[in-house]
């Protein structure tokens, strides 16, 4: 364990150099501009010209079973990365919003003994359309907002590739990871003012529906699949009967001058059951980063 979090210290360091480099991505940021100081407070800039770029870098928890691997859990610890973008369109006459979102996650598990190591981890890359049942600026709700507390909800397209890797000899050392779904997605944002000054909570959640995934079939090798071109419904149908998961995330936005120190907790719960071979990996993590608002031409 004490070799997982100097792995854990290591990782943070170089995503902490890393994480101011992130707001230079973006899909926007090709006609993007800082939004000025003196138009924070007048109604002059258009809600759905405003965008909110968010990076945030953590650790925490992770625990993972992959029965293709092995039939035990493996539990350690894992560095976790995200990036958000977020606009408002003019669908719904202004009342729904964007968001890009990047996740990735690595994890470093031992197994109860302590003599084999996991390696887990992957990246989600996902698209989501929300409507606001709100009015105003949902971007930037500590700025422009007709109501303290909106609600949104909608549906994103997700796509995920990551792997599972375990450190003994065998025929299969590693499981490769890879869906593309549909996600019923909602959150649920509150302003909240604390000694003269206004801070922001946000809750989402995300449940996969429906989708495809990528999964061996039991006793089935790679070299079988790939190599020898043995398909054996390799290729799934996935939804919340074989793939019952949950992704949660709660934020708390600080505003400091042109920046916004955000703070929160991630938890995942991703879990399948495919060609009759089971896996699950959860994960509790702890984040922070920070927000900067951006205004489109």
């Amino acid at each position: 364990m004490r070799r997982n979090l100097s792995y854990i210290y290591k990782g943070l360091a170089i995503a902490g150099m890393l994480l101011p480099n992130l707001c230079v991505y973006g899909q926007e940021n090709s006609e993007a501009k800082a939004l000025p100081m003196d138009t924070l407070n007048c109604f002059c800039v258009e809600p759905n010209k405003e965008v909110l770029h968010s990076s945030m870098v953590g650790a925490g928890s992770s625990t993972v079973l992959d029965t293709y691997l092995s039939p035990y859990d493996y539990i350690g610890t894992e560095i976790r990365l995200q990036r958000e973008t977020m606009r408002m369109t003019k669908l719904w006459q202004g009342r729904v919003s964007n968001q890009s979102f990047i996740d990735f996650n690595v994890a470093i598990n031992e197994n109860r003994t302590g003599n084999h190591t996991e390696y887990a981890g992957g990246i989600r890359y996902s698209q989501g359309w929300f409507y606001n049942f709100a009015e105003g600026n949902v971007v930037n709700p500590l700025e422009r907002s007709a109501s303290s507390l909106n609600v949104a909800a909608g549906v994103a397209a997700s796509g995920y590739l990551g792997a599972v890797c375990i450190d003994r000899s065998g025929n299969n050392p590693a499981q490769a990871k890879m869906e593309m779904m549909l996600d019923a997605s909602g959150m649920v944002t509150y302003e909240m003012p604390i000694a003269r000054h206004r801070f922001l909570w946000r809750y989402q959640v995300s449940v996969p529906l429906v989708g495809v995934a990528f999964s061996p079939n039991y006793g089935q090798s790679y070299y079988e699949a790939f190599y020898l071109g043995d398909y054996d419904r390799n290729v799934v149908f996935a939804h919340p009967g074989n793939m019952p998961s949950m992704r949660h995330r709660l934020t708390l936005d600080v505003p400091i001058k042109r920046y916004t120190i955000r703070v929160g907790c991630v938890a995942q719960f991703n879990q399948s059951m495919f060609n009759h071979l089971k896996y699950h990996s959860y994960s509790y993590d702890f984040m922070i980063g920070f927000n900067k608002y951006f205004y489109r031409r």
